[in-house]
């Protein structure tokens, strides 16, 4: 992703100074990983772990300091869910991050030392530096234990590629400085991947190629250089046995620059559209695919996928209540499959389930829930029964139901659909 001129990238430093996108922390970062709520142990997580410029961090044309972002590492996290995978993420894309940049704060990373931004680029964008660049022990620990590597880099390298042009620096020497920037780029991209590979060689690393915002030849023939370079390291890594995989975006922006960026705003970044095409450019390079629920029939307030598999349409539709979420029991203990067992009582009006080695007893419109013989309060409504056609449904909360279970629950607002993974 390249620079614009003078004036528009005045007017994305200044909004990118009164803004914090996220706070990262050890794992996670927007992911809401459900706690356990019984001690047995439960398989490992699918750690992934994002590195990079702004494209990574999500920055979009008018984020504020109350602005979360959804970029294309939130979609890669949401794509894990319908995978299947009890995914969570760490997100460490800085703002205005250049390749050389990257590869200085890796390299500290993995030599276990403290930097300072200015020790690894100058004048650094990003209102975060200090906590980003500061935490290299927490980054080294995020990679070693990562089971997926995305990342962008290199947009910003060409930056002074336009002032050039407004300087009236002609075609040649402008061809001249691109060569030069590209070559270094070339060799701190390797030993960036090096260095990550070195500190987690089992990864799956994938990296976005860049597009070019502006219709300007010299532009889009630097975004082609570009993705030669890209190529030409990712085959040497791969005589190494370092697989470097390659995601396909400047193929998806072209023609849609105006479409899936803010510039007709003065932005180069990409808008939420913009974003989804990264997400599924990823997608499709990491699992083949690129998944989404079905469309919801009116009323339905949200969807829910069981390890990878959408519940059937059904006369008693997911509902929320409070913001929670709640569940026909049946559905989902048919979505379970093999292993889950229900049973019914009309005297007490409880439903008892057990499944993976627990049992969980609710009863309607009570606030406690029986986990494994331990009266537990709930922290949701009550399970509760609901009038559909000319029976009564019994809803149970699906947060406490899965997390009683061992189950992982994660809701994401922005798909409407609750993701639940054994």
């Amino acid at each position: 992703m390249y620079s614009k001129s003078r004036k528009l990238r005045s007017r994305f430093t200044f909004s990118a100074l009164i803004f914090i996108i996220v706070t990262v922390s050890a794992w996670g970062g927007n992911g809401n990983k459900a706690a356990a709520a019984s001690a047995s142990a439960q398989p490992d997580p699918y750690r992934i772990v994002a590195l990079g410029d702004s494209l990574t961090a999500g920055y979009e044309h008018g984020f504020t300091v109350n602005s979360v972002p959804y970029g294309y590492v939130e979609q890669v996290y949401e794509q894990a869910l319908f995978h299947g995978l009890r995914a969570e993420y760490a997100n460490y894309g800085i703002i205005g991050l250049k390749t050389e940049g990257l590869k200085l704060l890796l390299q500290a990373a993995s030599d276990g030392r403290t930097v300072k931004p200015d020790e690894i680029q100058e004048q650094l964008q990003d209102p975060r530096k200090d906590t980003l660049v500061g935490q290299t022990a927490q980054m080294a620990k995020s990679i070693r234990s990562a089971d997926l590597i995305v990342l962008t880099i290199g947009g910003n390298d060409l930056i002074p590629v336009m002032s050039k042009l407004l300087d009236g620096a002609t075609n040649e020497e402008i061809a001249t400085y691109i060569q030069a920037v590209l070559n270094q780029y070339e060799k701190d991209l390797e030993t960036t991947i090096r260095t990550i590979a070195s500190l987690n060689p089992k990864a799956q690393l994938v990296m976005a190629d860049q597009y070019s915002p502006l219709p300007l030849p010299v532009l889009k023939d630097g975004a082609a250089q570009l993705r030669s370079k890209l190529d030409q390291v990712s085959s040497r890594l791969g005589t190494d046995g370092i697989k470097l995989q390659i995601a396909d975006v400047n193929s998806l922006f072209t023609g849609h620059e105006v479409e899936y960026t803010s510039i007709a705003q003065g932005d180069i970044h990409p808008n939420r559209l913009g974003y989804a095409a990264m997400g599924q450019a990823f997608a499709k390079t990491i699992w083949g695919d690129y998944r989404t629920v079905r469309p919801r029939s009116a009323g339905s307030q949200m969807s829910v996928v069981v390890d990878g598999k959408e519940l059937a349409a059904s006369a008693a539709p997911p509902v929320l209540r409070s913001n929670r979420s709640f569940v026909a029991m049946r559905d989902i203990i048919d979505a379970l499959g093999t292993g889950a067992k229900l049973s019914w009582s009309n005297a007490s009006q409880s439903a008892t389930i057990t499944y993976n080695g627990h049992k969980v007893v609710f009863t309607i419109n009570s606030a406690y829930v029986v986990i494994d013989n331990n009266k537990v309060k709930l922290s949701t409504p009550p399970a509760f029964l609901l009038k559909t056609g000319k029976e009564s449904k019994t809803y149970l909360p699906l947060a406490a139901l899965s997390e009683a279970l061992g189950l992982q629950v994660t809701y994401r607002s922005t798909l409407q659909t609750a993701f639940i993974n054994k």
